[in-house]
This record gives structure tokens, C-alpha cells and sequence, in this order.
């Protein structure tokens, strides 16, 4: 049985989930960049200790990310030591979020449990155009399939309308952690006019089995705090928030 994994491994895994297009390590922290698509492609990701004073390591931040044009942000845990730490250096939060887990087997049965419409889901193993159509309304870069990323480790399901070819639901699995126990979901969204359907469940459905099959233990999502809807379904299946972080942004350096 895989563990539950505590409050830095489960930034790692969190970490693992998500791509990027360039990334430096200061210290124990990574930066990341990817022209701006996603705040977790273009933060930093806090996974060690740092190995020199804090204020040393904002001013490289806040450096690194000017260079690309980016604003300097650090993903914290709320609550957290280094969350007060950048409390007192001037850093703002923005776009908190809640990190979700469950058994990935628990979560199977209950949405076998379920009534689900009879309609075909397609996968893949890299993010199709007709898929990209529908997250984030369509409106991504040219890199955001990089960034998305592709492979053995990924699973991308969509639903189509079979008359028009349109995507009506899609979700994006990706094996991560140590030897890949755990699956971390995202992009899990339905098209306005086909929600109420069940379809967002036969989605969670098809990606938590195709995980089960490749040996995933545990499952991983993040939803913000707000979203009822989606915090209701995730209940349903066995998820609780193992974390709650949010963005700090760094402040501009003194003239």
C-alpha cells in the first residue's frame, strides 16, 4: 500500500504532474517557466531546503523571472514557515487552491456504483486538438501541448458528440511519485451545454481504471475552495484536501 504522503512529498508529486519549458534549481527550490501559460509552469516550486538566507534567494527569483518577462511568484503551502517567511518579505497571495487525495480504488467502486450515459470515451497518450479545444475554452498557446506533456505516464479522455465531433467532456491523467503510485488528475471539464449529464464521472472513471491498470495507488487533484460543484463529486469518491496552497507574489525590488 502506498502511503499518504506528507506535506513536502506531496508538493513533489504535485510537481511531477505538471511540465514546463525551462526550469533552474536555486537551492532546494526550482524554478519553472513556460511563456506564461499556467501559474505552475511559471513559479517556483519550493521541493527542498533552501541553502541560502531567503532574502538572497528572492532577489535571484525576482531576477530569474524578470528576465523572461514573468512576474516572480512562489507556490507555498498556506500556513506554512515559508508562507509566513514570504508574509514578511512583502509577497501577496493570489489563486489558492485546495490538493485533494484518495485511494484510487475506493474512488473506482463509487463511480462504478454510479449510472453512467452509454457513450464512447477516447484516449490518448498526448493532449488531441479536438481535447485542447475545450480546456481552458480553447484559448492556449502554441506550447501548450509541450508543457501539457505526452507519453506512457499520460492519459487524456474525451467524450465527443457524435454528431457534430465536438468535445463534450475531457480529463488529463499522469502517473507520478515514487514508481508511479500515485495519479494526479486535472483538466477535468465539461462543455456548458452537456453538464448534468454525468459525464465529468465516466471520465474520472475511465482515467482513475486506466491508473489502476498501470499500478497507481493513490489519486490527486486540485480544486479551489470555491468550486462546489466539483468538491461535492470529489466527496462522493473518497477525496479530502491533504493541502491547501496559494501564489505569493514577490514585490518589485526598491529603486
Amino acid at each position: 500500500m502506498t502511503a499518504r504522503a506528507d506535506a513536502d512529498g506531496l508538493f513533489a508529486i504535485a510537481a511531477d504532474c505538471w511540465g514546463f519549458l525551462e526550469a533552474e534549481s536555486i537551492g532546494g527550490w526550482q524554478l519553472r517557466a513556460g511563456d506564461g501559460f499556467t501559474n505552475r509552469a511559471n513559479s517556483v516550486w519550493p521541493l527542498g531546503a533552501l541553502d541560502r538566507p531567503l532574502s538572497q534567494a528572492i532577489d535571484e527569483v525576482r531576477a530569474w523571472y524578470a528576465a523572461r518577462g514573468l512576474p516572480a511568484q512562489v507556490q507555498a503551502a498556506v500556513g506554512s514557515e515559508l508562507d509566513a517567511q514570504l508574509i514578511a518579505h512583502g509577497c501577496t497571495a493570489h489563486d489558492g487552491a485546495n490538493r485533494q487525495t484518495a485511494a484510487v480504488g475506493p474512488a473506482i467502486e463509487a463511480l462504478t456504483a454510479r449510472a453512467h450515459p452509454n457513450v464512447p470515451v477516447s484516449t490518448a497518450a498526448r493532449p488531441q486538438d479536438r481535447w485542447l479545444r475545450l480546456y481552458r475554452e480553447g484559448e492556449l498557446p502554441t506550447t501548450a501541448k509541450e508543457i501539457l506533456g505526452a507519453g506512457e505516464r499520460y492519459c487524456y479522455a474525451t467524450i465527443y458528440d457524435e454528431t457534430s465531433g465536438k468535445p463534450l467532456s475531457i480529463g488529463r491523467a499522469v502517473l507520478a511519485g515514487p514508481s508511479r503510485r500515485w495519479v494526479g488528475l486535472a483538466g477535468i471539464e465539461t462543455a456548458s451545454t452537456a453538464r448534468r449529464r454525468g459525464l465529468a464521472r465516466l471520465i474520472l472513471r475511465t482515467l482513475l481504471q486506466w491508473a489502476a491498470q498501470q499500478g497507481a495507488e493513490r489519486a490527486m487533484l486540485e480544486v479551489r475552495a470555491g468550486n462546489e460543484a466539483a468538491l461535492s463529486l470529489y466527496r462522493e469518491l473518497g477525496f479530502t484536501t491533504a493541502q491547501a496552497y496559494h501564489y505569493r507574489t514577490l514585490p518589485q525590488a526598491e529603486d
